[in-house]
This record gives structure tokens, sequence and C-alpha cells, in this order.
């Protein structure tokens, strides 16, 4: 079988994200006898090449976007430009292989559950007539079949997802997979992507939101702020306390809703879902909707006044306190440890 990463490449970097999607497309064609691909389609494909080929990618698939040379940017509607390449890339390489006289084995296409993901898969999905697997934390291949396991029910319940198909498409949640370096020495294929957009749009660049330091998705270390920091005084303590252990802050719904943080920084069932290394829940009580953003956090502290706090029952460790109490002690530990 085929398992082919699709790499958006739109910026300088690959996100941790592709990388790890790409060592998960490893995974599975290593126990199941197939081959990696990635497919990185973008203005910055073909810089990124090199660095699908250290992660286990044999067979590259290169589709730069054209820029627009008096605009400076991809002459665009970028989600429909996505959707056109993943499909001329399937076209094309299966051709190829019909070519070779090689059989045509069934094809496992894996993206990493971004914001752009989320708008084109489905869209891919139906272009291609092959079934989609949204958001998986872990998958396998039988044989004949994909089986998927997905999150449901704001993560309550760990869903058990089969589809079979000669194409099918999946996208990883983030944060899941340690990125890990397999050096191929690898086979690049170059297309020329089809002018068929008539929109008439340009993308100039993209600009992160006001307020957005680091995609959260990509953070190592996250700062959950709850409804137990309630002013200006509180807000200066977190924004010091991620200052010294280097993470993001995120928060719950009770500070989208109060305007004390921008709402790019929402995280749960209808914000972004994040994994990171380390998750510190301050004031944070365990609702479904935010637990639904966070619950795959690979450790998370909580610290709450209320002993009863749902988030206790998540939480590796957990402080029952006053934050007010908690935090400067803890801050002046830091800095005591950092002088």
């Amino acid at each position: 079988m085929r398992v082919c990463a699709v790499i958006p490449c739109f910026q300088e970097e690959l996100r941790s994200s592709a990388l790890e999607v790409l060592t998960k497309a490893t995974i599975v064609a290593s126990s199941s006898g197939g081959r990696v691909e990635a497919w990185l389609v973008g203005p910055t494909a073909e810089k990124h090449s090199s660095k699908a080929a250290q992660y286990g990618a044999a067979t590259l698939r290169v589709m730069e976007l054209e820029v627009d040379s008096e605009a400076k940017g991809v002459n665009v509607s970028l989600g429909r430009r996505i959707v056109d390449a993943v499909d001329e890339l399937m076209t094309q390489s299966t051709a190829e292989l019909a070519t070779e006289g090689a059989p045509q084995p069934p094809s496992l296409l894996l993206f990493d559950n971004t914001e752009l993901t989320k708008d084109v898969l489905g869209a891919c999905g139906a272009r291609l007539d092959a079934p989609v697997i949204a958001d998986v934390v872990d998958l396998s291949w039988d044989g004949h079949q994909c089986i998927a396991q997905r999150p449901t029910y704001a993560s309550k319940v760990m869903s058990k997802v089969h589809a079979e198909g000669s194409v099918i498409l999946c996208s990883i949640r983030a944060g899941l997979f340690e990125p890990d370096e397999k050096p191929v020495k690898a086979t690049t294929h170059r297309y020329k992507s089809r002018q068929t957009d008539l929109l008439g749009q340009v993308l100039k660049e993209l600009v992160a939101p006001e307020g957005d330091t680091v995609d959260l998705t990509e953070a190592p270390i996250i700062i959950g702020v709850g409804r137990g920091i309630a002013d200006e005084t509180g807000k200066d303590l977190v924004a010091k306390l991620a200052t010294l252990i280097r993470g993001e802050i995120a928060i719950s719904r009770a500070h989208f809703e109060s305007g004390m943080y921008s709402h790019t920084l929402l995280v749960g069932q209808s914000g972004k879902v994040v994994a990171p290394r380390l998750y510190l829940a301050l004031g944070i009580s365990g609702s479904i909707q935010h637990v639904a953003g966070m619950s795959e956090s690979h450790t998370i502290i909580a610290i709450n006044k209320d002993p009863e706090a749902p988030i206790f029952d998540l939480a590796d460790l957990g402080i029952v306190g006053d934050l007010y109490q908690i935090l400067p002690a803890l801050i002046h530990a830091l800095e005591s440890t950092q002088a």
C-alpha cells in the first residue's frame, strides 16, 4: 500500500504536526509492508522536500503553486487549490504506476489536523470518492482496511472506525506522535498545478490573529487559564509564570466571554484541540467542553480551590488551594532556581 503524507507548504519551516504525520506514515507503512510518500503542495514545497526525506518519505511528489509576480502571492482560492492539487497528484501518480506496470495498491492519505485541513478534507474525499476519518489519535492497516481511533462525545468516548476502499483519507490530531527522523534516499517527482481557479483571489501572506504568539497546537507547554484567574493581578501572575516556564497561554470558555484574553486562545470543543507535553490548568473546573480540547495532553497539572472540581479526575497531579497564594510562591521558587 501507499501511505501518503499530504503536506501544505506555505511557511518557511515545516510544522511539527506535519513531521508527526510523516512519522505516523512511516510506522503504518513499516507494519503493513507499504511505502511512504510525501505530497508537498505550496509555494515552499521544493524547499521542504529534503526535510520530508529525513522523516522517511522515499517518494516525494512536489507541486509548487504559482506565485503572482505583481501581487507577490499565490493566485488562489486557497482551499480550492489544495483540493485540486490532491486530486491531480492522485490522478498523475496512479497513471505513472500503471505505466510502470506496477499493481495498484490502496492509498492511505494522511493530513495534519489543522484549520486548513478541516476546510478541505471533506472536499478532497468527495473529489476522490473516498471515505474520510477526521481527528484521528491512532490508526493501523490490517491488510484490507484502515482501523482508526478518534474521540467522540467531547472526548468522553473513543470510537473505533473501520474504512475500506482504494483511497482512504485521515487527519491526525497534533501532539500525539514524537517526530522521529528516518532518513532515506528519496525519488522526487515534480508536477505543475492546474489553472482552474477563476475567483481572482490572491494570497499575499498568512498573518496570525492578534494575540497569538505561537500556534497552540504546536506548543509543548500550555498554561490553561480559567475562571479562577479573575483580574489583572492574576493575569500578570500568569504572564510571569508563562515566561519562566516558556509556556503559551490558553483560555477556557469563561475568558472567551470575559474579554480578558484574545478569543484566539480558546481551547475546547468550540476552540483549538491541543496535546502538549505539559498542560497546567489554573482555575479551570474541567467542563466537558474544555476537556474535549486538552484531554490528550501528555501530563496535566491542575490547581483549583475546589477539591471536587472535575479537572482533578483527569489530572496527573492536583493541587487544592488559592491561586493567588500558590502562583507567587511557585514563581518565587522558579526565579530562585533560575537565578
